[in-house]
């Protein structure tokens, strides 16, 4: 239809457009000339209006509304008041023979209204032949009306109405998830079913009814699937700890809804009543349903919590279902927490399941027979709102304290109660109040401990008893001469405590009592400010106890590890053997290896072997590799010899002698960690290189064995010693690169034998000075100066009486420091895997020199002069190359950079050292 109004004749309006709204009506006429029909101007001259009325002003306005004059103004006697002492309440007292006022006085003040007293309306009064109104509303009519209005219904038609009482009877059942008259369950589809589907209840239609239905048969759903679940879980016998106390839990919800509904059911008349009375529980089950859905398919009692925890955080600003659910988490987290309690030595270890036998957040490694106990930290299994922080310290104090329980089972943490202490319970509270409390309690335990192992190590931790330990590296039994009675006592004292303790708030009415404050509408709403966010609760609670604990134990650890177990000296011997710091070791290692002037180890017919200072040769001879035989008569009491006249041997070991006056290492022969020489297991590609005695890989089967004694397995680990391993293969190869130039004549028959020797040596001395002071002796001295700084920490602690006060750390930060040592070595010799094809030019260069030096000794007359400068040039160009690629890696933004922490880029003192006029880039 047009917008625009057509003009003419007839015209064509839209009653109900909107875009000309500003423009005037056209039946609208000018206000000037408008002559209204229904109501007429009014005339304000009162002199010419003609009125009937007898009350109605003579004059004109100014004199009919004049006031009179004060002082002749008369109005005329007043009634007397009545008294004030009467009640306003009472009637009035009315004249006899006034009907009028009688009747108005009788419904007005008369409590029962007189048989004959009759009240109209002002309908009735003006027209005493009108009909009395009825409501023209249906729901004002009354159910029934609404029943017959729905039966003349299509939808509704066929409706039968229940009786009301049997209908709430049966809803209530419903409601509580039972059997009932009009509904019944369906095994097939598992959900609650109308037994007449054609009742209704009167006074609702047929959608209002399906709504009230639908409500009732959800409810009865969830509190029977509920139930199923408390069943099921109580019996399985596999179910887990958190799994019991959450079935627990769901079942103390359900018998408080049960007595809560039981309790007001006979108040119910209605079904809005009812609809009511079952609004609170239905709130409560949605999220209790959502909860053990969640928690269905989870396998540990640390995701459960963890589940638990996340649900509570999505409804944290409903205070009073916030401390229903979180006393649900306070149950279901309880195992995880005194499985926490138990690592780290708070409470003490069930006799029949010890804390390491059951693997949660922490698993054993695979190890040999008879090594000690290798214990890995699994984080993914950790409770998910732990801080990985936090979980870092529960492990490493659990850890730590396995290795006090097992050599010093003395020690006052190896055993709170044979030293009169009593740890606190780790608790988890949600109010400012009584997380301060916690907080007390751990500081007053940490004092406690503190005392108790000043006394018994006299401040030093050197009193301890150092239990002897097999050669193997196993671990020490503990002490437990009866382990029958320490168990009984052990459940005496439990038991003991129980009966002893005072009720706590998590006693097990605690959450009927909270559902039915909750349901009844009495639970107390606390203030947002009187409790800490859920998600820092848990930091709040446990974290001052597991500090206290972690502080102690990582403080005892460390002194004994120092002080008792000696592990400066075996951090020496790795460096003093593994990283050739040594160098009376190297170049005896060197002139047995490859002096070809010593006497040949290799079985020859006729000759006898003397067994003194004979060597393998590598490099004369031709038959390759060695048998064992000749290898151990090579290598036999080399490192012996370099240990026992070493400073090293003098400064630790070398002060402890047996009864008889001598020293018990020197006297048993063996070197700390078991070190001596083996041979190293190799692949079948590794095995064919090193068969060519002219290789460089012909020493990659020799490797130096070493075995930490327990407890320095916790420090020195597997994954350090093979770092070790890669380094002395390393090593080994430039001991032979620096022998093998040395050895080169200085004179050659052409100027190619010349340069190459002179080049060949300038390159690897320079290379080998890097590697060992460069490479290796700048970061071990770091971390050198970390361990004196630390022992320095200790001793001024015993001094200031302050023990566990200055040095935080524990055995974790140790082995770190360790493993970002070696990392740091193997980066600066090139030996990382990111650097492989770096090193791979290396031993090209390698290879080279070792082909000249072969051809030098087996061309001695200098025939072979046009391969030797072909070879010249090649090396040439691989030494220039790998110039540039090191200066290359100097500029080379975020080289060096690994995760977690940065590696200084050391390849340019590389760099400088080969070329420092730049003899290769002209």
């Amino acid at each position: 239809m047009e917008a625009d109004v057509e003009h003419g004749d007839s015209f064509a309006y839209r009653p109900f457009a909107t875009e000309n709204l500003w423009k005037p009506s056209p039946f609208f006429h000018d206000p000037v000339v408008f002559e209204s029909f229904l109501f007429a101007c009014p005339e304000l001259d009162v002199s010419a209006i003609r009125l009937d009325n007898p009350y109605a002003p003579r004059h004109a306005l100014d004199r009919e509304l004049q006031l009179p004059g004060l002082d002749s103004f008369e109005f005329g006697e007043l009634p007397e008041l009545p008294s004030l002492s009467d009640s306003c309440s009472e009637a009035p007292q009315l004249e006899p023979g006034d009907e009028d006022e009688v009747l108005w006085s009788d419904a007005a003040y008369d409590e029962s209204p007189h048989p004959a007293a009759q009240f109209f309306t002002w309908e009735a009064f003006e027209g005493h032949s009108s009909a009395k109104l009825t409501s023209p509303y249906l729901t004002e009519a009354g159910p029934r009306a609404l029943d017959a209005a729905l039966a003349e219904d299509g939808d509704a038609r066929g409706q039968r109405i229940a009786r009301h009482d049997i209908l709430l009877d049966s809803l209530f059942n419903l409601g509580l998830g039972r059997l009932s008259k009009l509904f019944g369950w369906d095994a097939k589809s598992r959900t609650f079913v109308p037994l007449l589907p054609g009742t209704s209840a009167s006074g609702l239609s047929v959608s209002s009814w399906k709504s009230v239905q639908d409500n009732f048969i959800w409810t009865g759903n969830t509190i029977l699937y509920l139930r199923s679940f408390v069943a099921r879980t109580f019996s399985t016998p596999t179910s887990l700890s958190g799994k019991v106390a959450l079935a627990t839990s769901v079942s103390s919800i359900l018998t408080a809804f049960e007595e809560h509904v039981g309790h007001q059911a006979k108040s119910v008349r209605s079904l809005l009543q009812l609809q009511a009375l079952f609004n609170g529980p239905r709130e409560i089950l949605i999220h209790i349903s959502h909860m053990v859905d969640a928690v269905r398919h989870v396998g540990s009692n640390e995701q459960l919590a963890s589940v638990l925890h996340q649900r509570i955080l999505e409804i944290e600003d409903d205070e009073p279902l916030r401390r229903l659910l979180s006393t649900i988490l306070l149950r279901v987290s309880r195992p995880s927490i005194e499985l926490i309690g138990e690592w780290i030595g708070i409470y003490q270890e069930q006799a029949a399941l010890p804390a390491q036998d059951r693997e949660s957040f922490f698993v054993i490694e695979d190890a040999e027979d008879q090594a000690p106990l290798q214990f890995a930290y699994r984080p993914d299994a950790m409770m998910g709102f732990v801080t990985a922080e936090d979980g870092d310290m529960i492990f490493e104090t659990g850890k730590s304290l396995r290795f006090i329980r097992s050599h010093h089972p003395d020690h006052p943490l190896a055993s709170l109660s044979h030293h009169g202490i009593q740890a606190p319970e780790l608790e988890w509270k949600f109010g400012w109040d009584e997380i301060q409390r916690l907080s007390a309690k751990a500081q007053r335990y940490e004092e406690a401990l503190r005392e108790a192992i000043r006394d018994a190590t006299g401040d030093t931790g050197r009193k301890m008893h150092l239990p002897e330990t097999n050669t193997a590296g196993g671990e020490a039994p503990m002490h437990n001469e009866n382990p029958d009675h320490d168990f009984f006592a052990h459940q005496f004292d439990i038991s003991a405590k129980l009966i002893d303790a005072p009720p706590g708030d998590d006693t097990p009415d605690e959450l009927r009592r909270l559902t039915s404050q909750m349901l009844d509408g009495t639970s107390t709403q606390t203030h947002r400010t009187s409790s800490p966010p859920l998600a820092l609760t848990w930091t709040l609670s446990l974290r001052p106890l597991l500090c206290a604990q972690a502080r102690l134990v990582n403080a005892a650890s460390l002194r004994l590890f120092f002080r008792c177990h000696q592990l400066r000296m075996h951090f020496d011997l790795q460096r003093q053997y593994h990283l050739l710091g040594d160098g009376v070791f190297s170049s005896r290692l060197a002139s047995a290896l490859f002096d070809p002037d010593r006497e040949m180890a290799e079985r020859q017919k006729g000759t006898m072997r003397s067994g003194v200072d004979m060597g393998l040769q590598l490099g004369s001879r031709s038959t390759w590799p060695p048998a064992s035989s000749e290898l151990r008569l090579a290598l036999m009491g080399l490192l012996n010899e370099s240990f026992f006249s070493s400073s090293l041997y003098q400064a630790t070991v070398g002060r402890e002698h047996t009864e008889d006056g001598r020293h018990k290492v020197k006297a048993s022969g063996e070197l700390p960690g078991q070190m001596n020489f083996a041979v190293r297991h190799l692949s079948e590609a590794e095995m064919e290189k090193i068969m060519d005695p002219d290789s460089l890989y012909a020493l990659d089967f020799l490797r130096l064995q070493y075995v930490p004694p327990s407890p320095l397995h916790l420090v020195i680990t597997p994954k350090a010693l093979e770092k070790y391993d890669e380094v002395f293969r390393f090593l080994l190869r430039l001991l032979r690169m620096v022998f093998v130039v040395s050895r080169l004549p200085r004179s050659g028959p052409t100027a190619a034998h010349r340069h190459f020797r002179m080049e060949a040596q300038h390159f690897v001395t320079c290379l080998s000075a890097y590697m060992l002071q460069t490479g290796i002796a700048e970061h071990w001295s770091e971390f050198a100066f970390f361990l004196s700084a630390t022992e320095d920490k200790l001793n001024d602690e015993d001094v200031a009486g302050d023990f566990g006060g200055r040095v935080r750390m524990g055995l974790e930060s140790i082995r770190k420091a360790h493993e970002q040592c070696l990392d740091s070595i193997l980066f600066s010799l090139l030996l990382r895997r990111r650097q492989k094809r770096v090193m791979g030019l290396l031993e090209e260069i390698f290879e080279h020199i070792l082909l000249f030096a072969k051809l030098v000794r087996d061309d001695a007359q200098g025939k072979q002069r046009a391969q030797v400068r072909d070879l010249y040039g090649r090396v040439r160009g691989k030494i220039r190359v790998f110039i540039s690629v090191v200066k290359g890696l100097t500029g080379k933004r975020g080289y060096g950079k690994s995760k977690g922490a940065a590696e200084e880029n050391t390849l340019e003192r590389l760099g400088l050292v080969l070329e420092m006029n730049g003899y290769y880039s002209a």
